[in-house]
């Protein structure tokens, strides 16, 4: 397949950002749908055709919900002659200027498992050969608004999706992988194109290092909106700017070093002075930070938010401060909210800080409100009908508990 055979040489320039992450496949809970694979899957051959996919447009999560996305569905057999253990992988490239360049993630859960490059990817389970999908079902999916190409403009666009053996898994390092992967099962390039307004990361760099300063300079004000950086709070925020930092040369590592730790103990002197202003750190962070960095701000906040275990109320409403400013998509942000609180500790002691913890404004009147909240409850209770028993489901019923409660003071 073309500019697959073999890793592709990857210039020094795109080793943008992080170089540490968490595997994106997580996001294959917010990504799949409702049912099971198992729901749509024939076991035995009947007349099935080869396993062909296509685009289609959709939302992220089930019942119309989420984000906008171009899923990727397929249907047909299973190019397999022995059971497996199989999942989907699907990458993304600029391919404008003739050859394939990766395209970076805005958001961690759609992102390689070492760094920041567009990937998304979804377990299915061990199947047999014989078997395959009845009906069209969602394999990938891809959200354009948190893509970043190298150049804005209209970009000619390639998916590349791949049935790959879970017990084999492929290395796959900015979208590419070796051609005699034994891992790798089955293959197919889908074309698009997408209109971005925002720069792409060649055009980003020239602000980039400041950009990234400021955020620096943003998570350490979230850290400090309870009173105190806890430990774990300025843990996280280093962690992050060991990442950022990670893919440079080490000169140039040596050069951020200095910029991002001079960035947190001045956030953290004018902190204890009363002089560190939210509002001139997110406007200049308007004026030179491009969408991706924006959300890479947004998603040290939460990072930063969870780092000591507890949703804090405080905390949730600097962040919400912080993305109305920077205009950030509010389905978005809602998503980054909700993976973050399902795994700390929601509790709501009074009625404080439960608009916080839901994502209400307080300007709305009371019938925007309670529209909201009914929203969340369908939300939060069909989580809770799919979440094993642990500290995740937990979680989901205090977030149902808050939402009874802020039922109880819009009553």
């Amino acid at each position: 397949m073309e500019s697959i055979g073999g890793f592709i040489a990857i210039y020094v320039i795109w080793w943008l950002f992080r170089a540490f992450g968490k595997t994106a496949k997580a996001a294959a809970k917010s990504a799949i749908g409702t049912g099971s694979f198992s729901d749509h899957m024939d076991l035995e051959f009947h007349g099935m055709k080869e396993l062909e996919v296509r685009f289609q447009d959709g939302r992220l999560e089930a019942g119309n919900a989420g984000p906008v996305v171009k899923e990727i569905v397929g249907k047909g057999l299973f190019p397999l002659d022995s059971p497996r253990r199989i999942g989907f992988v699907t990458s993304v490239f600029d391919a404008t200027s003739g050859e394939w360049e990766p395209v970076l993630s805005a958001i961690e859960a759609f992102q390689e498992p070492t760094n920041i490059v567009y990937q998304h990817a979804v377990e299915v389970g061990e199947v047999t050969g014989g078997s395959g999908f009845m009906n069209w079902v969602r394999l990938g999916v891809i959200l354009p608004e948190i893509l970043q190409p190298p150049h804005s403009g209209y970009r000619k666009m390639v998916a590349f999706l791949r049935m790959v053996d879970l017990d084999r898994m492929p290395a796959i390092v900015h979208g590419f992988h070796d051609a005699n992967e034994p891992g790798l099962l089955w293959g197919q390039t889908l074309e698009f194109g997408f209109n971005f307004a925002e720069k792409g990361y060649l055009e980003a760099a020239e602000h980039r290092d400041e950009a990234r300063a400021l955020a620096i300079k943003v998570g350490i004000a979230v850290a400090l909106a309870d009173g105190s950086l806890d430990k774990t709070e300025g843990n996280t925020i280093r962690d992050w700017t060991l990442r950022m930092i990670e893919p440079f040369d080490p000169e140039k590592q040596a050069q951020l070093k200095d910029l991002y730790n001079g960035a947190m103990r001045r956030a953290y002197s004018d902190a204890q002075k009363g002089v560190l202003t939210l509002s001139q750190l997110t406007g200049r962070l308007n004026e030179i930070g491009e969408k991706k960095l924006k959300y890479d701000t947004i998603e040290l906040c939460f990072d930063v938010m969870a780092a000591d275990g507890v949703a804090d109320a405080r905390e949730m409403q600097l962040i919400r401060q912080v993305a109305d400013v920077l205009e950030l998509d509010l389905d978005e942000i809602e998503a980054l909210r909700d993976q973050k609180i399902i795994g700390l500790d929601a509790s709501v002691s009074t009625h404080e800080g439960i608009e916080e913890m839901l994502g209400i404004d307080k300007r709305w009147d009371v019938g925007v409100i309670k529209k909201h909240l009914r929203t969340e409850f369908q939300k939060w209770n069909n989580r809770l009908n799919t979440l094993p028993e642990g500290d995740e489901r937990d979680n989901a019923q205090r977030m149902l508990d808050v939402i009874a409660e802020a039922r109880k003071k819009y009553a």
